[in-house]
């Protein structure tokens, strides 16, 4: 008998986690001007200053309207980050005297995202995308002081387009998933490759590429469609030979 008992006390304890965490990933929880770090289930909406001080994992969707941020972002579901010209979204260091990897990335991988109006810098791999998100964009946007990468798309197929990306190690934007994805009117300075694409398929057209050790690089494995422009170099043959 006080097995059975113990059994439907148990039953019972589960059922109430899986209540609560049902109830937690469909609910939304607002943070504004606070420090974080850890894990969060549910949508989150963001304001103010939110200073990251450790890493951030969230189950649910991103919404920010304004925020400074440290160290890396990792976001299961969308990330909607809508600034305006005049007042955009900022991605930084927390450090006085900021420096390139001083935080990861953004990362996020919900279909549908939304990045838009933000400026995001000192990281190792900037933004990156992941998975499919033939619906989701990255517009309007600067990305600056990455160790690695820019834009870092190569395992998605977002939609890039109108960004300005400068002061890069590797990359400005690099690319490699199949579906035609859009890269366009992105102006990008100072980088060791303007954009590179390793494999799949994309279209690549109206950016201006410049203080670039290549323009842009296809390799042989890509199909990606690039007309060539002036000035712009564009490699066929082994990366970085």
């Amino acid at each position: 008998m006080n097995w059975k008992k113990l059994l439907y006390f148990l039953v019972i304890i589960i059922v109430l986690i899986i209540v609560f965490i049902t109830y937690k990933f469909f609910s939304t929880t607002r943070i504004s001007n606070t420090s974080i770090s850890g894990w969060f289930v549910g949508n989150q909406i963001w304001s103010g200053s939110v200073y990251i001080t450790g890493d951030v994992d969230i189950l649910g969707n991103l919404i920010k309207s304004y925020s400074t941020t440290h160290s890396s972002l990792f976001i299961l579901g969308k990330l909607i980050a809508k600034g305006e010209r005049a007042n955009p979204i900022v991605f930084t260091s927390a450090e006085q005297n900021p420096n390139l990897a001083d935080w990861e990335a953004i990362i996020f991988r919900g279909d549908g995202s939304i990045v838009d109006n933000i400026i995001v810098e000192y990281t190792r791999n900037g933004i990156n995308p992941t998975g499919k998100q033939p619906n989701s964009v990255i517009q309007n946007t600067v990305s600056r002081h990455a160790l690695w990468g820019a834009i870092s798309s190569a395992n998605s197929n977002i939609k890039i387009i109108n960004n300005y990306l400068s002061d890069a190690g590797h990359e400005g934007i690099d690319l490699k998933f199949n579906g035609n994805q859009e890269v366009s009117g992105n102006i990008i300075d100072d980088c060791h490759t303007g954009i590179a694409s390793i494999a799949g398929s994309q279209i690549i057209k109206n950016n201006i590429i410049t203080n670039c050790g290549d323009g842009v690089y296809i390799d042989p494995k890509s199909s990606a469609a690039c007309p060539a422009v002036a000035g712009h170099e564009i490699r066929r043959r082994n990366r970085y030979d």
